[in-house]
C-alpha cells in the first residue's frame, strides 16, 4: 500500500483532475502554489509512473549496501538455534567475534523483530508528518467537520463548522443534535449564500460527504458538484489538522462563555455563536491574513435557488397506474399529462424542513396521497 502524506494526496488529486479536464493548469498552479513548469513536470511524471510520481525517485529501491538474503538467513538461524537467550547487543558481538558476521545494529535489530526474538520490545516511533502550507487566497479550500461534545447543558450536541484554509476564518457554523446529511447541507448552503462559490471542500470520509463508508448517500458531494465545487477526502485525522485544532479552540473558549451566559438551548447557543462569539472573539484573535488578499470566491449565478441544490434528491420509477411509492406510502400523480410516464424515473427532493416535492423533466408534479385497498381476509 502506498503511503501518502497530506501534501502528496493533495498533489495527486489535483493532477488527476487536470488530466481528466476538471481543473485547468492555472487553477492547479494556484492550489499547489507551484509554477507552470512544475505542473508540466508533474503531468509528465504522472503519465510515466502513475500515482508513484508523488514519491522520490529512490522510493522502494533497494540500497546498494543492503545485506544479502543468504547472510540474513544464516544470522537468524544462529540467533534461533545457538544464541536464543542472548540479548541483542551481546548476540551482535558474538556474531562478529565467533561467526565472522558483521552487521549494523539497526539492521540486526530489525531482523530480530521480524522473528520475534527480542527480549525487550522497543516502543514504535510515529511516522513523521509535515505541515501543509495554507492556500494563498480565501475561497480556494474550505474544511468542514462536526464535533460532538457537551457544548451546553448536560446533553451531547454537535457543532458543525467550516473554516477557510487560507485565513482560518469561519464562514459559517451551527449547533445541531447530531451530524447528518441535512445539517451538513444547511451549513454549506449558508457558506455559499454568504460568500459565494468556493473551489474545494476538504472533508473526512464520512458517508454524508460521499466517502467510502456509505457511498450511496453522497448527497453533499452531489450538491457540491452541481455548483462546480470539488470534494477532496482527507486520508487521516492529521491531514485535516487545522479544523481539528479549530474545534479544540472552540471547546476551550466557547463552552465557558456560554456557561457564564447560562445558555442551554440550541436557539440561544446559535445566536451567541454566530452574532457575538465568532465576529467579536474568534475572528479578532485566530484569523490570519492570506498571502493574496484577492478572494477566489465566485459570485452565485443569477436564477439559482440554493434550496433546490442543498436538498436530498432521490429517484423512483413510476408504476403503470401513475403512482409512486415513497417512504412506505403511495402517491398518485394528478398532473394532466397527455402521455403515459410509466417506467419513467422521477426525482424526489426532500428539503431541509423535511417537506418534499416530485419532479419530472425539471417540472414539479402535483401528487396526492392514496391509501391502497386492503386485501380481503
Amino acid at each position: 500500500m502506498l503511503y501518502m502524506s497530506a501534501q502528496d494526496q493533495l498533489k495527486l488529486d489535483v493532477i488527476v483532475k487536470v488530466v481528466s479536464g476538471v481543473f485547468d493548469r492555472e487553477k492547479a498552479c494556484l492550489i499547489l502554489d507551484v509554477s507552470q513548469r512544475t505542473i508540466r513536470r508533474y503531468l509528465k511524471a504522472y503519465m510515466d509512473k502513475g500515482s508513484l510520481f508523488v514519491k522520490h525517485g529512490n522510493y522502494q529501491r533497494s540500497p546498494t549496501n543492503k545485506s544479502s538474503a543468504e547472510l540474513k538467513k544464516r544470522a537468524l538461524s544462529l540467533v534461533k538455534e545457538k544464541y536464543f537467550d542472548f540479548n541483542m547487543l551481546h548476540c551482535l558481538e558474538k556474531l562478529a567475534s565467533s561467526e565472522n558476521i558483521h552487521l549494523k545494529r539497526e539492521t540486526f535489530r530489525r531482523w530480530c523483530h521480524e522473528i520475534k526474538m527480542v527480549k525487550r520490545a522497543k516502543k514504535r516511533r510515529s511516522k513523521a508528518r509535515y505541515m501543509r502550507s495554507r492556500m494563498k487566497q480565501t475561497g480556494i479550500m474550505i474544511q468542514m467537520d462536526g464535533s460532538p461534545h457537551k457544548w451546553f447543558g448536560n446533553k451531547d450536541s454537535c457543532l458543525i463548522s467550516s473554516i477557510d484554509d487560507a485565513s482560518n476564518e469561519v464562514p459559517f457554523a451551527e449547533f445541531f443534535p447530531s451530524e447528518d446529511t441535512i445539517s451538513c447541507l444547511r451549513v454549506l448552503q449558508n457558506v455559499v449564500a454568504k460568500n459565494g462559490i468556493f473551489q474545494i471542500l476538504y472533508v473526512d470520509r464520512a458517508g454524508w460527504f460521499g466517502g467510502t463508508k456509505r457511498t450511496d448517500f453522497a448527497q453533499v458531494k452531489r450538491a457540491c458538484e452541481e455548483l462546480g465545487i470539488h470534494v477532496i477526502f482527507a486520508q487521516s485525522a492529521e491531514a485535516k489538522g487545522r479544523i481539528e485544532r479549530h474545534f479544540g479552540t472552540m471547546q476551550d473558549r466557547l463552552i465557558p462563555e456560554m456557561r457564564l451566559r447560562r445558555i442551554h438551548s440550541y436557539q440561544a447557543a446559535n445566536c451567541f455563536l454566530q452574532d457575538q462569539f465568532l465576529p467579536n472573539e474568534y475572528d479578532k484573535k485566530f484569523t490570519v491574513t492570506p498571502a493574496n488578499l484577492q478572494t477566489a470566491y465566485k459570485p452565485l449565478p443569477e436564477g439559482i435557488d440554493l434550496n433546490e441544490i442543498f436538498c436530498l434528491k432521490h429517484y423512483r420509477i413510476v408504476k403503470r397506474d401513475h403512482t409512486v411509492g415513497w417512504q412506505g406510502k403511495l402517491y398518485q400523480i394528478i398532473s394532466p399529462v397527455k402521455y403515459s410516464i410509466f417506467k419513467q424515473q422521477i426525482e424526489i427532493r426532500t428539503y431541509q424542513d423535511l417537506s418534499f416535492k416530485m419532479f419530472f423533466a425539471g417540472k414539479e408534479l402535483p401528487v396526492t396521497r392514496v391509501d391502497p385497498l386492503r386485501k380481503a381476509a
